[in-house]
């Protein structure tokens, strides 16, 4: 821990050897030591030899001094306020610079003096070689107590020796020690002041003023009692002096706290407004209301206890006769979407377009609600107020607030573009599947396309149904494409094929996807199978009942053509009737009627010998059917395999089959596996394909973290803090936060906001809380909470976020706030009502907002009215902490008696003509009785003046009981 360190004065090196003078210089003479060794002896040390004398630079040697090492000059340059009690000075960053050209006496005396004349008293003007400034004798200090008015000041670690501090700094320039020459000179207030540095010997003034030197060059510049004199300037400044008073002291110790009770009478915490014309083109309260009805309306802030729920009404009938009316107007738009509105006149023009409904985009709900947040929102008028005032707060900012909500969009408008061509596309292609999908059967989507085949994979999620299909009886290439497109129906091959029987039905001949589509939907224990062109399928008795099949008789036309189509596409689709049997387990469906056969080949053997003796016109007009039989077994023949009805190992029926292959084709999952890899898994969590719209648009909404109390205070501080601007100067007052109305103020900011980032084309759905943070400090979580997961049964005011912590604000006008704008106010919880000493609890405030230069507010977390009063709590204010100022303060009646230095008032400090003198005049001070350090004013040096004069940090407490009624 560092201390601060006063010391007389600093001289270093042979100028801190020098004895003697000549020619106003100073003389060192150095002495050479010597000592002789011989080996093996003891050593000799002879007389000391005297040494040339040396003469030292003096005063009369110099014109001045580097400016660069000016660090401060009190008060600044320019200064239009300076406290009139205090001392003008200057500090150098070198701390032996006033004694660096000093001339060895019995006290030595700076080479350099401060000097302060009022504006009247000289003025600086050009002159040889610097400016000059000729300034009467009653404006100059005496030269004989210099020496009590130039010090150091050092700042010493715990434990350091504070000459060793100096030392260390004046070689090293670190510049943790300074030079400092204080002008005694007590400065009259609101007066214009000129600050000078002049030479304080006559060698000095000679050399600057470009005379020769005086023979008496060690003599001071000017002696008491002379008229006037001209002196060279080697730097100065201006300033003026504020009213007298001005001092931190002073002005702190005006404020005084004002009790609630006082303010009410004032009309400080709320606003009275006029609700006698609520509606300005219609007077709807006309015979209901008196000629003034009024309401009061309180802030943001109120005075403790002050506040309720309900609004009071000077007339009470005219309040609820405007509820009904306000009701009714803000229900009216809605109530046009009615059914028994629809073709009915239109209403008025302000029926159909009416006053904001707040809370509506948050809550969805488009009326009036019979209670809750919204209901007090929109019928008391203390409260539209508060949203009004948000509201309109945006359309003042609107244009700064969407640049700063287009600056956190980000990407999303990219991804919402994205999203919108997904969903386009999906829908489209469900469209599309609906329309030629949807009416397929079973056996159709086997054959759509190879994407589909290739991709479907079995319930385990390794083999694809290609690799199934391979190994069985089902011919390559028979769910081709290519086959699907043969087999179509427009295709020439069926329009041939419909022209080869006499008795077909309206849809011609059965195309593949129909035949496949019975051979694998239909039952096991009846399987009912169309499967040759043209061919009208009979009964045909059996053991095990009765089965369609393909043993039928059929009449081909004599068309070549025709009955070549047909044998083709017989051949076809009889091959791929055995892909169905692949669907099926042995021994059930249409080979359930052959059990004696076990094998795959005698069971096909048995179909075809079947079919070989079926009945058969061996007209020249009929188609032979062993034509047929012959092709298939050909066919059969060729395949070695021995697995030709193996178990496909789907582990499910067709239908189920079928089922997985619709699901995997739809376009939904898979254009959302395509955002999820184009956007990202963040965008896209939480939607899933079943979803009503799974690739609807992202909606953001901006987050905004600066405070809305301090924009209100700086916009309009009567809504604040009604009557803020007429509250009196130099006081204090306790303050309770009205979260109601700040919830009000929010749902209005928030609404209005919303409705200009829609109209802005911003992603957003209304529904969002841009604004949640009224208090300080600001930040980027919600203050208040999403307004759109407030409950419809909550009241305005539940959802504070201090609710549980409190919030009391303390309130302070003075003119202190604007003299010293650093100045410090704390909280404590006294002991034995006073802050000084152990155990006190010291609280900062957990924000300061600032009303104007002169006005305050500071909120305090955790403390309600009735604890600052029970446990003694003071408000405390502090000084901020500044660089060194010397004087003394003006005593008047709330000045503490002189019990220590500090106390010390002019008016017990020895002047004369205005200058403080480091000896007795006119007596002692008063006799103290206890003892002070230093202990007396007389026979001290310059570092124990540095002491007294200095002036500590004050602070001043008042109780917060004080503040309060009762």
């Amino acid at each position: 821990m560092s201390r601060r360190w006063f010391l007389a004065s600093v001289t270093l090196g042979a100028a801190a050897d020098a004895a003697s003078v000549k020619d106003a210089r100073p003389l060192f003479t150095p002495a050479a030591k010597i000592t002789r060794t011989v080996d093996g002896g003891p050593a000799e040390t002879f007389p000391d030899p005297p040494g040339p004398s040396l003469q030292l630079l003096g005063p009369g040697d110099a014109l001045g001094f580097d400016r660069s090492v000016v660090v401060r000059s009190e008060p600044p340059d320019g200064a239009t306020d300076a406290v009139p009690e205090y001392f003008a000075h200057i500090e150098f960053s070198d701390a032996s610079l006033p004694w660096l050209l000093s001339l060895p006496a019995a006290s030595r005396l700076p080479w350099l003096t401060l000097l302060v004349l009022r504006d009247d008293e000289g003025d600086l003007a050009p002159g040889t070689l610097t400016h000059v400034v000729t300034a009467p004798g009653s404006a100059l200090p005496d030269l004989a107590e210099s020496w009590a008015w130039a010090h150091v000041e050092a700042r010493v670690e715990d434990g350091e020796a504070p000459q060793d501090a100096v030392a260390r700094d004046v070689r090293s320039g670190v510049d943790d020690v300074v030079a400092r020459l204080v002008c005694p000179r007590r400065l009259d207030p609101e007066r214009d002041w000129l600050a000078c540095v002049v030479p304080t010997t006559k060698a000095g003034r000679a050399a600057g003023l470009g005379e020769p030197p005086p023979p008496d060059g060690a003599a001071a510049a000017w002696t008491p009692g002379q008229s006037q004199i001209t002196l060279p300037v080697y730097h100065a400044w201006r300033f003026r002096t504020g009213k007298e008073g001005s001092s931190f002291e002073d002005l702190a110790r005006r404020i005084k706290p004002v009790r609630t009770d006082r303010l009410k009478g004032l009309g400080f915490g709320s606003r009275t407004v006029d609700v006698r014309h609520p509606w300005p083109h219609e007077d709807l309260l006309k015979g209901i209301a008196p000629d003034e009805v009024t309401v009061p309306v309180h802030g943001a802030l109120t005075l403790p206890g002050t506040d309720t729920a309900d609004e009071e009404w000077t007339h009470r009938p005219s309040m609820d006769k405007f509820r009904e009316l306000v009701t009714d107007h803000l229900d009216a738009p809605a109530s046009r979407r009615l059914p028994d509105h629809v073709g009915s006149p239109p209403d008025r023009d302000e029926k159909a377009v009416a006053a904001p409904l707040y809370g509506s985009h948050h809550s969805g709900v488009q009326t009036v609600p019979p209670g809750g947040w919204m209901r007090q929102l929109n019928t008391q008028v203390k409260y539209r107020i508060a949203a009004a005032i948000g509201a309109r707060y945006v359309q003042l900012e609107q244009e700064f607030l969407m640049a700063r909500a287009w600056e956190q969009i980000g990407q999303a408008d990219e991804a919402n573009q994205a999203l919108a061509a997904g969903e386009l596309a999906a829908a489209a292609a469900e469209a599309a599947q609906a329309k030629h999908l949807g009416t397929m059967k079973t056996a159709a989507l086997t054959e759509l396309a190879t994407l589909y085949r290739d991709g479907m994979e079995q319930p385990d999620g390794t083999v694809p149904v290609q690799a199934v299909l391979a190994p069985s009886a089902v011919p390559r290439g028979a769910a081709s494409t290519a086959f699907v497109r043969l087999t179509r129906p427009g295709g020439a091959l069926r329009r041939r094929t419909g022209r080869t029987t006499a008795e077909l039905d309206a849809g011609g001949a059965m195309p593949t996807s129909a035949f496949l589509s019975e051979a694998m939907d239909a039952p096991k224990t009846s399987l009912p199978v169309t499967w040759l062109a043209g061919v009208r399928p009979e009964a045909l008795p059996a053991a095990t009942g009765t089965v369609q099949g393909p043993l039928t008789r059929q009449t081909v036309f004599g068309d070549p053509a025709a009955a070549f189509s047909t044998r083709t596409l017989g051949h076809l689709i009889f091959t791929m009737w055995m892909v169905c049997v692949d669907f099926i387990e042995p021994g059930e469906g249409p080979l359930a009627m052959f059990p004696e056969f076990g094998n795959p080949r005698d069971r096909l053997k048995a179909i075809f010998d079947q079919a070989t003796h079926a009945a058969v016109d061996r007209s020249p007009r009929e188609t032979h059917r062993t034509v047929l039989v012959r092709g298939a077994r050909r066919l059969i023949g060729a395949d070695e395999s021995s697995a030709l009805l193996a178990d496909t190992g789907l582990g499910m029926t067709g239908g189920e089959f079928v089922g997985r292959i619709r699901s995997r084709v739809r376009p939904m999952p898979r254009t959302m596996d395509h955002m999820t890899t184009l956007l990202g898994g963040a965008v896209m969590s939480g939607r899933t394909a079943d979803d009503p719209r799974p690739l609807r648009p992202l909606m953001r909404h901006p987050e905004f973290g600066f405070p809305i109390a301090a924009e209100l205070l700086a916009r309009w501080p009567e809504w604040a803090v009604p009557g803020i601007t007429n509250f009196p100067d130099d006081r204090s007052a306790l303050l309770e936060p009205n979260p109601a109305f700040v919830e009000a103020l929010l749902v209005g900011l928030n609404q209005e906001f919303n409705r200009e980032l829609r109209w802005r084309e911003y992603p957003t759905d209304e529904a969002g809380t841009p604004f949640s943070r009224f208090w300080p400090p600001g930040g980027a979580a919600p203050g208040y909470g999403e307004i759109a997961r407030w409950r419809p049964d909550d009241k305005l005011g539940d959802h504070d976020p201090s609710a549980d912590s409190k919030l009391l604000v303390l309130l302070i006008r003075a003119e202190v706030l604007r003299r010293y704008p650093g100045t410090i106010v704390l909280a404590a919880k006294s002991v034995n009502r006073t802050v000084e000493g152990a155990g006190v609890t010291w609280q900062e405030p957990r924000f300061v907002l600032p009303v104007d230069e002169r006005t305050n507010l500071y909120g305090f977390e955790g403390l309600t009215v009735a604890q600052a009063a029970a446990e003694h709590w003071m408000f405390v204010v502090r000084e901020p902490m500044r660089a060194a100022q010397f004087g003394f303060d003006k005593r008047t009646d709330a000045s503490p008696p002189f019990v220590s230095w500090p106390d010390l008032t002019w008016d017990e400090v020895p002047q004369v003509n205005g200058f403080v003198v480091p000896r007795v005049v006119g007596g002692l001070p008063p006799t103290i009785a206890a003892p002070l350090d230093p202990p007396r004013w007389e026979g001290l040096d310059a570092a124990d003046f540095a002491r007294i004069l200095f002036q500590r940090p004050f602070q001043v407490a008042f109780s917060a009981k004080t503040m309060l009624t009762g």
